[in-house]
């Protein structure tokens, strides 16, 4: 057991590793070269941020929702564009569903919905959450960065760091699931059908590629309704708000942006499930 969870933990950060690194090597190339003229670009982008953020939580990687989160606390994207990235991601089902051959018809629907629903809510989550004050200087300074090697060094430095402290925490998180069981998550959720929305939800939450899966397999094997899985997978960011957590030193505004996350994926989960009858 411990070979394998260990081996998962592996598989599972290597995954975000290139993402983290193409990241942080943007992020220092723009503090050392253009100091705030492309935060003065993006600031102009505003209205069109949350846009970008669901299009991108679309393509099918957990890596992007950690970049996102990264972005979010220097400053250059805001609350209502993470939201949205968190909203879209996809994770594991879209390489689920290709690969056990499922048409099209299956899973550009749950797609289509996840990035109506994460442009939706990250524009509005624009209104009343405000515009994170941090920049890229003020995270270098708070993570300790050493300019003096270069920017590839530094972006190195920042991406071992995370991906360390990311290693720990998702290493106990997938002890956790597998003492557990996914057959035991997947029986909890059964037998909670009347609830199955509300359970979904709750399972997406959990900060791993695993509840993707499950939540995946099961709508494949016909014990989930489309809008129970859509729920479940709305709430889903993979690892995204772990990295979240550790890069940005706010855990309230954090918090704020993970209850959100929640329920608008709650929300929407009934809405469909009404909707559909």
């Amino acid at each position: 057991m411990i070979t394998e969870v260990l081996l998962d933990t592996v598989e599972d950060v290597l995954k975000i590793l290139p993402f983290l690194f193409m990241t942080y090597l943007l992020l220092e190339w723009l503090e050392q070269k253009t100091e705030h003229r492309f935060q003065q670009i993006l600031e102009k982008q505003q209205k069109l941020e949350p846009l970008y953020g669901a299009l991108l939580g679309l393509f099918p990687s957990c890596g992007l929702s950690g970049a996102a989160g990264t972005l979010f606390a220097t400053g250059m994207i805001q609350a209502g564009t993470l939201a949205a990235v968190y909203l879209s991601t996809s994770d594991e089902m879209l390489a689920i569903m290709i690969s056990s051959k499922a048409l099209p018809g299956v899973y550009l629907p749950i797609l289509a919905v996840k990035f109506l629903v994460g442009t939706g809510a990250g524009y509005l989550a624009s209104l009343f959450m405000k515009r994170h004050g941090a920049d890229i200087g003020t995270f270098c300074e708070r993570e300790h960065d050493d300019h003096s090697h270069g920017v590839l060094y530094s972006a190195l430095q920042h991406t071992l760091q995370i991906t360390a402290w990311l290693f720990v925490i998702t290493l106990l998180f997938n002890f956790i699931i597998e003492l557990i069981g996914l057959d035991h998550i997947r029986y909890f959720i059964e037998i909670h059908a009347n609830s199955s929305v509300l359970v979904s939800t709750l399972a997406g939450m959990i900060p791993s590629c695993a509840s993707s899966i499950v939540l995946t397999r099961m709508y494949l094997d016909g014990m989930l309704s489309f809008a129970a899985v859509t729920a479940g997978l709305l709430a889903n960011a993979g690892t995204g708000m772990m990295v979240l957590f550790r890069v940005n030193p706010n855990h309230k505004e954090n918090l704020q942006i993970i209850s959100y996350v929640w329920m608008v994926s709650l929300v929407s989960g009934y809405l469909l499930q009404w909707i559909l009858g």
